[in-house]
């Protein structure tokens, strides 16, 4: 081997090995990317704020200097928490989804112990817990099965609210009157529920979620505090899929009556009363914010060391998103740069070889034999019995990939909710999305298989001077071979494909048939090449070669978008 041939295969190996570094820096980036979320959840009282962010709890004082910082492992909770809550006693209960599960924690030891396990056990993903006004008492947000539930003490877990009061509730919590206010968020409304008769609850006072004070499509009230001029805080955002939210001020009585204006691009998630303050996490901007309850005067939150941390947060994730960028561009460079390698590294007599033929064209008579009427080909029995096998796995099989994809999108939608993480969220929507249209696209296959096996089943015969085409719907075709076309593995005929091949060396008739009784006719025929087949195709309309020719790019075009969503 040259040199050079040497210098290509290595070439090729070593784009090779790029290509999967790039894919595996990719899968890595992504990874971290979602480790290093912002601050997402917040809570306080008296002189002690706690706030997750980036897989820890800081546990703060009430003018925002770090005393602690905690690994949510150290809790014993798998996932990240979806709510935390200080008590009155200074405990901390803090609420995972995967699976539903509420801990009850001292901050001092930092020793937990599961609270509200019947009601938590119902809950399927997304809840908000708070503890109700009798001693051991809970109430919980249940977003997937839109209720609400109520645990007391030596008593199952009940729903107080008729079903179809709520609609993906979430935050929750108690007026200084004793009532409980609920964000009903796909219900776009806020409403307060009182003592009904015995022991169910029913709404009193609602306001609608949408109204002058916003600035977009923000309809959807997620979480709700009290603060401190008595008034409702509630964080409303806009349709999951979109990265925007709003702070909107409700008077109990009068409804909304205004709006915390943020910074550009801020992204509220997660509110708390603090004093005369209610500070508020941004997990886009990774920040927390203290609004003044009087002048809703906005201001960072936190001492210099809290803001340094969360400061290394964004440029960590701005790193991180600078390498998911730049591996997949080395994914789609070094794809391209290895398969170019790999062509100038084969020698250029092999870069293409023509398929073989199972027919010699060369030993083809003059004629046709004589026939009183017509001579219907042959069929070769074993290749028969491989398109019949071949059409019934394809039948079976081709459907699956349809299910994966639709159950695999399903999955991740299921994971989608009003506590999503952005940036997680918009990864599944993407994949979720990808995997959709593939699924699509492999149902669309179908028809084509079908299509393709109509093609197979059609009679070939001759009677030297004329081609007959008998097709499955009985109709019969005389043709002229000077209208034909052919290759050497079908005839053409407008937008009709007779094969004669049924796989890349097994012929679809007996050995001889086709150079003994098509051969001679198609002499009279136009051969075409690997071009001119598709220019051919393209003239006639020939539905197979267009639909195959469209599912070859739409696939293609998913996988990409699969690429770019992972």
């Amino acid at each position: 081997m040259s040199s050079k041939g040497l210098v290509a295969k290595a070439s090729a190996l070593l784009f090779l090995l790029l290509l999967l570094a790039s894919l595996g820096a990719r899968f890595w980036a992504a990874d971290r990317i979602i480790g290093a979320g912002g601050p997402t959840h917040i809570t306080a009282h008296g002189q002690h704020v706690m706030l997750f962010a980036a897989g820890h709890l800081f546990h703060l004082s009430a003018g925002g200097a770090i005393l602690e910082v905690v690994p949510i492992e150290r809790l014993g909770l798998p996932d990240d928490p979806v709510d935390l809550l200080f008590m009155e006693d200074g405990s901390l209960l803090v609420a995972g989804q995967r699976p539903a599960m509420i801990l009850h924690c001292d901050p001092a030891a930092w020793e937990c112990r599961p609270a509200a396990e019947d009601a938590a056990r119902l809950i399927e993903r997304q809840l908000k817990v708070i503890p109700g006004p009798q001693p051991g008492e809970w109430f919980l947000t249940d977003a997937r099965n839109d209720a609400l539930w109520r645990q007391s003490p030596g008593s199952p877990p009940e729903t107080p609210l008729p079903a179809g009061t709520l609609a993906a509730p979430n935050g929750l919590a108690f007026a200084a009157d004793g009532a409980l206010w609920v964000a009903d968020t796909n219900h776009r409304r806020i409403i307060e529920l009182v003592a009904g008769e015995a022991d169910s609850l029913t709404i009193g006072r609602e306001h609608a979620a949408a109204n002058l004070f916003l600035n977009g499509p923000a309809w959807y009230p997620m979480m709700l505090a009290l603060g401190p001029d008595g008034r409702w805080w509630v964080i409303q955002g806009a349709e999951h899929s979109k990265h925007q939210s709003e702070l909107v001020i409700y008077h109990p009585e009068h409804g909304a009556e205004g709006r915390v204006d943020f910074p550009a691009e801020a992204y509220p998630t997660d509110l708390a009363a603090s004093g005369d303050t209610v500070l508020v996490t941004d997990m886009d901007r990774m920040e927390v914010y203290r609004v003044a309850g009087d002048s809703l005067q906005v201001e960072p939150f936190g001492d210099a060391p809290l803001r340094a941390r969360l400061a290394d947060l964004r440029e960590q994730r701005a790193l991180l998103e600078r390498v998911s960028l730049a591996a997949l561009i080395g994914v789609v460079l070094f794809g391209i740069l290895a398969i170019l390698a790999a062509i100038r590294a084969t020698p250029r007599e092999k870069r293409w070889t023509p398929p073989q033929t199972p027919f010699d064209w060369d030993a083809a008579p003059e004629s046709t034999p004589r026939t009183p009427g017509i001579h219907w080909l042959e069929r070769n029995p074993a290749t028969e019995r491989s398109l019949k096998w071949a059409e019934r796995f394809s039948y079976v099989l081709l459907p699956l990939p349809a299910v994966f994809g639709l159950a695999v999108f399903f999955a991740f939608y299921a994971q989608i909710g009003p506590e999503t993480p952005a940036d997680i969220e918009s990864k599944l929507r993407e994949v979720g999305l990808a995997l959709l249209l593939a699924t699509a696209l492999f149902a669309l296959m179908i028809p084509l298989v079908r299509s393709s096996m109509q093609a197979f089943r059609a009679r070939v015969g001759t009677d030297g001077r004329r081609l007959y085409v008998r097709r499955p719907d009985g109709r019969e075709l005389a043709i002229d071979p000077a209208q034909l076309a052919y290759t050497d593995r079908m005839i053409l005929y407008r937008e009709l494909r007779l094969p004669l091949t049924g796989g890349r060396e097994r012929s679809l008739y007996q050995p001889g048939e086709v150079e003994t009784w098509l051969a001679p006719l198609l002499r009279r025929a136009r051969k075409l090449s690997a071009r001119e087949q598709l220019q051919h195709e393209w003239r006639h309309r020939n539905r197979q070669g267009f639909w195959a020719l469209f599912l070859a790019v739409a696939l293609g075009t998913a996988l990409l978008a699969f690429l770019i969503g992972v």
